[in-house]
């Protein structure tokens, strides 16, 4: 394993360097590369790397299925992903002539549509917590900011200080190094303001060594908020206020969002006619950082201003029933 060690090394370096890829995902692509290896070692000892055909990586894939528990598709074309940009890569390099992984069909992944959070369950789980109470006032912080500006969870996580634009008004959140490497800035209104910027005074008069906004509060050392704590924290909240942690999830929050933007537009005004509040498809991909509005339509299908438009009006069914 020492020299597909090596290997997996300068492929890392390769997607760091010319793909640009985030640190998060190439590990991840790595453990995923190294386990297809050690499963190798045990199927066909000390079989070297260039002679891994086609035939090997289906059996993988099977396996992953009856003998590892990866019944989901999406997971094993996740895995299935990381092995054609290895063997990629190591064709790229003319460590082999071919990619044993590049003819076999990525698994079906079912499209569903998105969950989004009602208003009353958003009212219980924003009164939830305690403000009186400094980690009360983070989590509320937290849970508003999730929903006021739509990050993911990584995105909220790794908000700095120095990202926080505060008018006196709203506060501006500029999101850095996010997934596909675009930058983007959201603003939240009035209300969530007010909370993140009575947050932001009581992390003012906490010393701590990282500039993270949102900080785990166990302990004496201060750390920044893990993706894990903050979902916990949701689930805290959820149980809390009775709506339940069965289907809450942190891009429950973010969907919520993306939906209830697309619904504060209006196409156009009841009495002139004219545009009012235009938001379109378009303001909702680039708020959410997608870079296919293809991935933004199913936040739109579940909003209300969509869901209107699937109706056909009373005055066609008059028309059939009358003549």
């Amino acid at each position: 394993m020492t020299g597909i060690e090596n290997m997996i090394g300068e492929w890392m370096e390769w997607l760091f360097i010319v793909r640009g890829r985030k640190v998060r995902g190439v590990e991840q692509y790595a453990k995923i590369v190294r386990s297809f290896f050690v499963w190798m070692e045990q199927k066909k000892p000390d079989v070297p790397f260039e002679s891994v055909d086609m035939g090997d990586v289906e059996d993988w894939m099977r396996a992953l299925f009856y003998d590892m528990g990866n019944v989901s598709n999406r997971s094993r074309a996740s895995k299935l992903s990381a092995l054609r940009s290895f063997f990629g890569w190591l064709q790229y390099s003319n460590r082999r002539a071919d990619n044993p992984a590049k003819q076999i069909p990525t698994p079906r992944i079912q499209q569903s549509l998105p969950q989004k959070f009602s208003t009353e369950e958003l009212r219980l789980i924003f009164a939830a917590p305690d403000k009186a109470k400094i980690m009360g006032l983070r989590d509320l912080a937290i849970l508003m900011t999730l929903y006021a500006s739509g990050p993911r969870v990584s995105e909220l996580c790794n908000l700095d200080m120095n990202h926080i634009h505060d008018s006196g008004g709203v506060i501006r959140l500029h999101f850095v190094d996010t997934k596909g490497g675009k930058d983007r800035t959201i603003t939240i209104a009035e209300r969530p303001a007010k909370v993140l910027r009575e947050w932001m005074a009581a992390r003012a008069a906490i010393k701590a060594e990282t500039k993270a906004v949102f900080l785990s509060l166990a302990g004496q050392r201060y750390s920044r908020l893990s993706a894990k704590r903050a979902q916990d924290i949701l689930d805290k909240y959820a149980r809390k206020s009775g709506v339940g942690d069965a289907d809450v999830f942190i891009h429950k929050l973010r969907s919520t969002y993306a939906s209830d933007l697309y619904d504060s537009g209006h196409d156009q005004c009841p009495r002139c006619g004219h545009k009012i509040h235009h938001v379109d498809l378009l303001m909702v991909q680039l708020a959410l950082g997608h870079s296919d509005p293809k991935t933004t339509m199913p936040y739109i299908a579940i909003s209300e201003r969509h869901l209107k438009k699937t109706r056909i009006p009373n005055s066609r069914f008059k028309e059939i029933e009358e003549g």
